[in-house]
């Protein structure tokens, strides 16, 4: 006998998504940088056009959160910018950096309710 399961009634729609804008970083970490971004790698071929349609859409089929990584997605020339479509179009945000030398205007962008901050920490010392 054969079993052919159901098909969903819809698609399933992600709740959230990572959003890889840039190459570029301020570091060199080959051993621990997946992206294998750096202070010469660029930021990609998508436009900053083609990543606001990219949020919009994300928001129209029932995505509730972009988070911005790359390399340093605050090194993105349009950083701002992509953060503040996808407040538009009412996703929370996350920004996933290294916080290194964070600038004062970005400060006042992560201060907003639906923006939050994640990075990561490392050490030569296993108790850290």
């Amino acid at each position: 006998m054969t079993i052919i399961p159901e098909s969903p009634t819809r698609p399933a729609v992600p709740e959230f998504l990572e959003l890889e804008i840039t190459g570029r970083c301020q570091f060199t970490c080959p051993s621990l940088c997946y992206a294998k971004a750096g202070p010469a790698e660029g930021h990609g071929s998508m436009t900053t056009d083609d990543w606001k349609v990219l949020i919009s859409e994300a928001a129209s089929i029932g995505v509730e959160k972009v988070q911005f990584i790359g390399g340093e997605p605050t090194m993105h020339p349009d950083f701002e910018a992509l953060v503040h479509r996808a407040l538009a179009v009412g996703l929370d945000v996350q920004v996933y950096g290294n916080l290194y030398r964070v600038k004062l205007e970005h400060w006042a962008l992560f201060a907003h309710p639906k923006v939050s901050l994640a990075t990561s920490y490392y050490s030569d010392l296993a108790e850290e």
